[in-house]
């Protein structure tokens, strides 16, 4: 009797070690924040837009403020924008800032400092089912 309550108790333990450890985790090809910025950098120095249109949200605004003037560009207007200026310029830097983060939002500053100015777009992203731009506002100085 006492060999069953052992080999019962052992049974149980080791029941409930393997559950314990039986975390499942999804694998997922979805970008992260990282991967949707640098996507977004490489579309606006390097015009490489092909893949920046499944990082956007279908209702993204993008803000071009020049001055007092404002122009608004939804997300179709701005592949449209950035396929026809086919811009590549190999000497821009770009410096990006962290401004806000959660698990549900992040906000991100990104500097392209050209030769002889320097753009800022402050960029939002939000996770629904996953990642996406929601919105940028670009200024230059």
């Amino acid at each position: 009797m006492k060999t069953l309550k052992s080999v019962l108790t052992g049974i149980a333990l080791l029941f409930i070690c393997v559950a314990a450890n039986a975390t499942v985790h999804p694998i997922t090809d979805k970008p992260t924040k990282t991967d949707i910025i640098n996507i977004y950098i490489d579309a606006i120095t390097h015009g490489k837009v092909n893949t920046l249109a499944n990082v956007l949200d279908d209702a993204m605004e993008y803000d071009v403020m020049r001055g007092d003037n404002v122009n608004a560009l939804n997300k179709d207007q701005l592949i449209q924008s950035l396929t026809a200026a086919g811009t590549s310029d190999a000497t821009v830097t770009t410096e990006t800032t962290i401004l806000a983060d959660d698990d549900d939002a992040s906000t991100v500053k990104v500097a392209f400092k050209y030769a002889d100015y320097t753009r800022t777009d402050v960029v939002t992203l939000s996770k629904t089912n996953s990642w996406a731009i929601t919105k940028v506002v670009t200024s230059t100085k």
